[in-house]
């Protein structure tokens, strides 16, 4: 096999290997809405869990100081998670048990795309008309390259992945409103919270108090596994 058809087919493999879903940026559709101006400078706020008995998780735990420090750079006055404040910042994520999806896609059939043809004349000058003495036809090396396509049928699961923060003054009620909301919503092969939430926190921390009403796309490198 030629270097260059090698290289053709380890950059198709990729490709495919993109558009069946195995490597890309996990995309996230997120909106917020704040009133966070309307809070005084020197309110403090922590993070905590809106199901409790996550507080004491270390998982929750590792998202907890990761939003804080995400609020410490958005100027917010956030102490340790837990810890007593001002306003409380109840996050909560999760994920769901999959869907089955099928679908079709192309395989790249590889062939023989053109075979050219050289030929080799010999003539007799010394004679008028430079009559032909001898004609060689010889075939040059092929080239290689995708020929068609084969359609192949796969099946997998799609996961439907979310993160909510809400921010309420601290012994809040039912009919308080917030003064902040985040949604974060996320469909994807991947099914595994752990692996995610560090993207999901890097979408969240290009957003975070920027726009209030802000509602679109938003992608973060690594693999939706």
């Amino acid at each position: 096999m030629r270097p260059q058809t090698a290289l053709l087919i380890a950059a198709t493999s990729l490709t495919l290997s993109a558009c069946l879903g195995g490597s890309g940026p996990v995309k996230s559709n997120l909106s917020q809405f704040h009133t966070l101006d309307s809070v005084p400078a020197s309110a403090t706020f922590s993070v905590v869990s809106w199901r409790p008995e996550l507080d004491n998780s270390l998982e929750f735990r590792s998202y907890a100081q990761r939003l804080t420090a995400i609020m410490r750079e958005a100027g917010l006055r956030a102490v340790a998670p837990g810890q007593p404040a001002d306003y409380i910042a109840y996050l909560d994520y999760g994920i769901d048990d999959g869907r089955p999806v099928t679908y079709t896609y192309n395989v790249p059939q590889w062939g023989v795309t053109y075979k050219a043809q050289t030929t080799s004349t010999v003539v007799d000058e010394t004679k008028p008309g430079q009559q032909v003495i001898s004609s060689t036809v010889r075939g040059a090396d092929p080239t290689y390259g995708v020929t068609g396509y084969q359609q192949e049928v796969r099946n997998r699961t799609v996961y439907a992945r979310f993160v909510h923060i809400d921010i309420l003054p601290k012994n809040a009620s039912a009919q308080t409103t917030p003064v902040y909301e985040l949604r974060l919503k996320s469909s994807g092969s991947c099914g595994s919270i752990p692996s995610l939430m560090p993207r999901f926190m890097r979408a969240i921390e290009k957003r975070f108090d920027r726009k209030s009403g802000y509602s679109g796309k938003v992608k973060t490198g690594g693999v939706d596994c």
